[in-house]
């Protein structure tokens, strides 16, 4: 049901729902979801038939950084029924594996039909927030007060990792962390964020109607995780990064996260092969492999290519995707040539690509070992091509142009 600015039957109304969200009744909880959806972008939307969060629950309390007091307001407390399920879902299992740990802090989610959160509503305000897939979740305290952290120092450092690890394995887009707390994870999902996220976290889910998992992991153990837009037929996988140093494809397949799915069949979409690398701003893994070398069918012995076909935890994860999937089309993004480059049979589909994505095309020979060269032997009739992207970081807001040509393709 839709949520207004609460009077005092509203705010009976909104607890009403919340209690129902959480509890274990299954239909309702259902009808919920149902009615709430995200519409738009979390920098650019809003939100229909949104649900308070509770003032506080059992695993929880929430707090009001403007008026720096707890419980806060409800209009602030507003997201998706997806969104609070999350929510639950984490606090429950992270409770259960510290029962002795105090309360997580819950900030701001959304407004009650979202649109803007900015400064007008409390400085400093939010630039996203405004689709009811994002909150303000503060790190617990090593000592206990169920409150914000002042300093990084205060973190409860182990017990702030764990929240972050079970925000990834929920399924994240994205959990944006301060510079200063040493908090880490996959990076293309665990970003670092200014030092104003030193006190909390910021989870944000990707869109509605889309899926995650894990599918294997890095050399290192990091999580190596695929979203799904849609259901039916893989018509396109997309690999964001595979060079460690070149990972601005990692932000066009965050931005797809939060693009409306295909009407019939679906996108699968991999942020990072390589979160090793990623993190070390290195081209290869942590073995000192590039993975892109490392495919099978035409490896050879060099001085990165690992000590066989396919040695790479990596590597074998991308091999068993694709052929469990057999996608369409699978596009590989690198850096930095500002261009789409494919030969034999995928030269067609990447000249579209490059057109709608407004780049240049050019028909270049493949490097041995190459993961387009291995999926056109092992999986004929598919097809694969690499874009190479500018030089730089890339903003999300900036995707657009990638997002909306990978979207025509999968039509």
């Amino acid at each position: 049901m839709p949520v207004r600015h609460p009077d005092s039957v509203g705010r009976q109304l909104l607890a009403l729902a919340c209690f129902l969200l959480l509890s274990s009744a299954p239909a309702i909880a259902a009808e919920l979801r149902d009615e709430s959806r995200a519409i738009g972008l979390p920098w650019q939307g809003r939100l229909a038939g949104g649900v308070a969060l509770a003032a506080e629950g059992e695993r929880f309390v929430t707090w009001d950084n403007v008026g720096g007091r707890t419980p806060n307001r409800a209009w602030r407390r507003v997201g998706t029924a997806r969104l609070l399920g999350t929510l639950s879902d984490v606090l429950r299992d992270y409770r259960q594996a510290n029962p002795e740990a105090p309360r997580v802090a819950i900030g701001d989610l959304s407004r009650p039909t979202g649109g803007d959160f900015g400064g007008a509503f409390g400085a400093p305000g939010h630039a996203s927030h405004q689709n009811g897939l994002d909150a303000d979740v503060y790190y617990p305290r090593r000592d206990g007060r169920e409150r914000p952290p002042v300093r990084p120092s205060q973190i409860a450092r182990p017990l702030a990792q764990e929240l972050v690890d079970r925000f990834v394995a929920a399924g994240a887009a994205k959990v944006f962390v301060g510079p200063n707390t040493g908090l880490s994870g996959p990076p293309a999902i665990v970003e670092v964020l200014p030092s104003y996220h030193d006190n909390h976290l910021h989870v944000r889910l990707p869109g509605d109607g889309i899926a995650s998992a894990e599918i294997g992991t890095s050399a290192r153990g990091q999580s190596i995780r695929a979203f799904r837009l849609g259901r039916g037929k893989a018509r396109v996988l997309v690999v964001g990064c595979i060079h460690g140093d070149e990972c601005a494809g990692s932000v066009v397949a965050t931005r797809l996260l939060h693009a409306r799915a295909p009407a019939e069949g679906s996108i699968w979409v991999v942020p990072d092969l390589n979160p090793d690398g990623h993190a070390a701003k290195r081209r290869t893994n942590d073995r000192g492999v590039d993975l892109n070398r490392n495919f099978p069918g035409t490896w050879q012995s060099l001085a990165t290519s690992g000590a066989g076909p396919a040695s790479e935890q990596e590597t074998q994860v991308a091999m068993r995707l694709i052929r469990r999937l057999r996608p369409n089309v699978t596009i590989w993004f690198h850096q930095p040539q500002a261009l789409v480059r494919a030969t034999g049979r995928s030269v067609g589909i990447a000249r579209r690509f490059a057109r709608l994505a407004r780049m240049r095309f050019r028909a270049l020979p493949r490097p041995p070992g190459s993961a387009t060269d291995w999926q056109h032997a092992a999986l004929p009739g598919t097809r694969a091509f690499v874009v190479e992207l500018p030089r730089g970081e890339l903003r999300i807001r900036e995707a657009g142009r990638y997002t909306h040509a990978i979207l025509r393709l999968a039509r």
